[in-house]
């Protein structure tokens, strides 16, 4: 067993990576990381007591060079007995659909890919080859766009089921045990470019750091790592206990009290509220935004502040709510006529024919039915409006539609967007809120007509 051997069993051992019974699958590229990785996992099963399997997605980016990299995987594979799993996906195609990066792309086909094969054959791990050099390019792309402490920490050595047993290995090592061993593998020449900007820093920035500056410079960048991902574990023990102030609906809305804000410790709550919006909305917000957030807390009632990722934040009267971005553009006067059904804003309204025999009591205020008897055929659908005045169901007189949506304390985001129906010049319904009074059911109701929001 010689020393690169040995730093990665004790970096598997010290870190609780692999253990008995696993079943391991490698994701492997044809690439010299991941083939050292096949090799070492492959050559110490038994002293682990674990099953390996290897999994390889062509991304069809690079023609020929692509389908050599899959034959090459797969060659090795039934070389040494490991079964294999590979598929083909266009991730260019993916991409400019969805408005991603190619890297973004491949990284997502990639994942749902090998999630997919272990439910399907009962691995319970990914082995991933990330090494110490990926990890210093990762921790600078994220240093220079401003990312919080969970990205400036770098690679995590663990993540759910990923493991990532040579991260402790540099590039070169990785190389010298593969040339001593005389294991082949592949070259991407794309990672040559400098096109994109991981391999800009890898082929110019870092060399040149190494050179004039500090030659350790990856295990530096490492050991600074692994510090500051234990910092995370401990920050976020603390906020665990915090973590039910913030208010969420997932991938819709996060609200933040006020009081949070100003009456916990900064530091901590800056932590807590960057995670909570990753998490919510799936993405990753700057340290800035976060900055943004707590310049609200000393605004007034209905400011805002526009974020990145095509979020946005606004100051409501207790709270500090953030939001996806509305692309929903307001309707104007939209005709609806008894017996249709029309998509607005992503939902369908109807207004249809009903008898007083089928009326059905529900809580849901998606749902009401009212007395036609004095109604035209034809409703209007449209935002409400500055003067807008209705009588409320349950209340004496009128009040205003800006008065009642202040009342039943909304936030500035669906007061925005809040809609009513009217029928000849009368709101009839603040939809999804409350009904006119004068369109109530009454025991002497003739015509029932049922309104319907979903």
């Amino acid at each position: 067993m010689n020393a690169t051997e040995q730093k990665v069993l004790r970096f598997i051992y010290e870190n609780e990576l692999i253990v008995s019974g696993d079943k391991i699958l490698i994701a492997v590229s044809g690439g010299p990381d991941s083939v050292f990785l096949l090799h070492f996992l492959n050559k110490f099963r038994k002293k682990f007591s674990i099953e390996i399997g290897a999994i390889h997605l062509n991304h069809l980016l690079r023609g020929k060079e692509s389908d050599r990299d899959e034959l090459f995987c797969k060659t090795i594979c039934r070389e040494i007995s490991v079964s294999f799993y590979s598929a083909r996906k266009k991730v260019k195609s993916f991409s400019i659909k969805n408005k991603i990066s190619l890297e973004a792309a491949g990284r997502k086909i990639r994942y749902d890919y090998f999630e997919k094969i272990c439910r399907q054959h009962g691995y319970n791990k990914i082995a991933t080859a990330h090494n110490a050099d990926d990890n210093t390019e990762t921790v600078l792309l994220n240093l220079i766009k401003g990312a919080g402490l969970k990205g400036i920490a770098g690679i995590p050595i663990k993540r759910e089921n990923i493991i990532r047993p040579i991260l402790v290995l540099s590039k070169n090592e990785i190389l010298n045990y593969l040339e001593n061993n005389l294991f082949e593998y592949r070259i991407d020449k794309s990672n040559l470019s400098n096109e994109y900007e991981r391999n800009f820093l890898r082929n110019e920035i870092i060399p040149l750091i190494k050179k004039n500056i500090n030659p350790a410079f990856t295990n530096s960048v490492l050991n600074t790592s692994f510090n500051l991902q234990r910092l995370n574990s401990g920050l976020a023990v603390i906020s665990a206990g915090l973590k039910s102030k913030i208010k969420v609906k997932p991938n819709l809305i996060v609200s933040i009290p006020i009081d949070f804000i100003s009456d916990e410790n900064e530091f901590i709550t800056s932590y807590l509220i960057k995670e909570v919006i990753d998490e919510n909305f799936s993405i990753k917000i700057e340290s800035n935004d976060v900055k943004k957030i707590f310049l609200l807390v000393n605004k007034t009632s209905g400011k805002s502040e526009e974020l990145s990722k095509r979020l946005v934040s606004y100051r409501e009267r207790d709270n500090i709510v953030i939001k996806k971005k509305s692309v929903q553009l307001k309707p104007d006067k939209i005709i609806i006529y008894v017996g249709d059904k029309i998509n607005i804003n992503g939902k369908k309204l109807s207004i249809l024919n009903s008898k007083v025999e089928e009326i059905r009591i529900s809580d849901s205020k998606n749902i009401e039915y009212i007395s036609a008897d004095t109604i035209k055929n034809n409703f209007i659908i449209r935002a409400w409006q500055k003067g807008d005045k209705f009588y409320p169901i349950g209340m004496r007189g009128t009040k205003k539609v800006s008065d009642y949506l202040n009342d039943i304390k909304i936030n500035s985001f669906e007061k925005k967007d809040q809609l009513v129906l009217e029928n000849d010049g009368r709101i009839v319904w603040v939809v999804g809120k409350r009904l006119d009074n004068r369109f109530k059911l009454k025991p002497n109701t003739k015509k029932v007509l049922k309104l319907c929001l979903n």
